[in-house]
């Protein structure tokens, strides 16, 4: 398993697609603050002779608010990152390494865990990397928004773990689909599909006009994430079954990847 993760690991590094999305982590959130201090100026100058709570423009354009929307799935470089963990692992397969690693009689679930430790390691790092830029760069030019409290304190490292844990998961889907199709273009579509339909499915979920089945849809393992860019805390009943539920799914990927994985053909 160690020869492994230091093969993977290398292949990682000697990839020019990871320099490119670190790239694209530390460019776009300069690129994306810099957009948002124009639009709240252009704002302010259109506001200024209208009686405009000054709180709700803050509020809109708050540091935090700005630097949590990183984990946004559908926005910002969310869908990007886990699309590149798909290209990478797949680049194992069509350059035959892969098949080269179990014809010198390497274990296949190893071969997936590997690749699972790799793609989870690409994704976090990278959207850690972003998010560490957003924060710098918003608190530069903008407030935080929040008094900063010992509540507040504990509000935001709740934030940061699922939403850091929530591209985990995503890890762990992309290599799961890689593995299984061993297909690029249905890799990176499935991707996209399932990614989306996660996210409309938690954006569209608060607008049931009952909170009956609420435990049910924090079970989703996207949902937690999909709070952050609201001004609201988290709330721990959300953030513990995010937790959970991430963990879980992190699990039941892995387990099918595995399970398909070592029945299919590697040609």
């Amino acid at each position: 398993m160690r020869s492994l993760l230091k093969a993977d690991f290398f292949a990682l590094l000697k990839s020019k697609l990871t320099y490119i999305v670190l790239f694209i982590c530390i460019g776009f959130p300069i690129f994306m603050v810099l957009v948002d201090l124009g639009l709240a100026k252009v704002i302010l100058d259109l506001t200024e002779d209208i009686e405009e709570s000054p709180i709700a423009i803050e509020d809109m354009f708050s540091s935090k608010s700005i630097t949590f929307n990183a984990f946004n799935l559908t926005s910002n470089i969310g869908l990007i990152i886990p699309i590149f963990v798909g290209i990478i692992t797949m680049a194992d397969i069509r350059n035959g390494t892969i098949r080269n690693k179990v014809i010198i009689g390497k274990n296949r679930t190893q071969i997936y865990l590997s690749h699972l430790v790799v793609a989870i390691t690409f994704c976090v790092g990278m959207i850690f990397i972003s998010f560490l830029m957003f924060f710098g760069m918003s608190n530069i030019f903008f407030k935080y928004g929040p008094e900063v409290n010992a509540a507040e304190v504990a509000n935001f490292f709740q934030c940061l773990v699922i939403g850091l844990l929530t591209f985990a998961y995503v890890a762990s889907l992309s290599t799961f689909l890689a593995l299984s199709t061993k297909s690029m273009p249905l890799t990176i579509i499935l991707t996209i599909v399932i990614v989306i339909a996660l996210s409309l499915t938690c954006t569209l979920l608060p607008l049931l006009p009952t909170d009956k089945y609420n435990y049910i849809f924090y079970m989703i393992p996207t949902y937690a994430t999909a709070q952050l860019s609201s001004f609201n805390r988290l709330g721990n009943d959300v953030f513990w079954f995010g937790f959970g539920s991430c963990l879980v799914f992190i699990a039941v990927n892995s387990v099918l990847g595995i399970l398909i994985f070592n029945k299919t053909d590697l040609k």
